[in-house]
């Protein structure tokens, strides 16, 4: 289980990032990779057999964080149909509270797929409220939306990579104020 915060952070931005927009690659795009990324992560005891709809649940719930992680960057995004998506996983997983040493942490009943799920939307649900949620951003260039941490000091970082995004984000605003000019 996914206990101090930063690993809590890099298990939600791992997790965001298991589909590359750039290239089209999602690692857990069929059932057995889905499999192997949650066993890899310690999310399930046992190997998993994910049904196809299970896969297509985990995506939905991958994008629905990362629409959470936009609005983190103050980008407009769909919080509320990603905070649905959220909600169903959770219900999906049957998520219940229970306490750890007399702080309450929530926990999935299933144990399945649902229930590695539920522990990402558990995870999620912890982070919310905290300050450290906030400077986990997706970056705002449409085509990466990559999943990041922003560890500026006035949390203003903007995009995954200066040199990448940044860059080509300077770019186009150089060249729309050049064309203005020449119109």
């Amino acid at each position: 289980m996914v206990t101090t915060l930063h690993t809590q952070l890099d298990l939600v931005r791992d997790y965001v990032n298991t589909f590359d927009l750039e290239t089209g690659i999602d690692t857990i795009g069929t059932p057995d990779e889905l499999a192997l990324w949650l066993s890899e992560q310690g999310l399930v005891d046992d190997f998993v057999e994910p049904t196809e709809q299970e896969v297509e649940d985990a995506r939905a719930v991958r994008e629905a964080i990362r629409e959470l992680l936009l609005t983190n960057n103050g980008v407009e995004a769909d919080a509320g149909a990603a905070s649905k998506t959220l909600e169903e996983a959770g219900r999906k997983a049957r998520l219940g509270v229970r306490f750890e040493d007399g702080r309450p942490v929530l926990e999935p009943e299933d144990d399945g797929t649902r229930g590695a799920i539920g522990r990402i939307v558990a995870t999620v649900a912890e982070l919310a409220p905290s300050d450290e949620w906030k400077r986990l951003k997706t970056c705002r260039d449409e085509h990466c939306r990559v999943a990041f941490y922003d560890q500026s000091r006035n949390r203003s970082r903007a995009w995954c990579s200066m040199e990448v995004c940044g860059n080509r984000e300077k770019a186009r605003s150089f060249r729309q104020r050049h064309a203005a000019k020449t119109a």
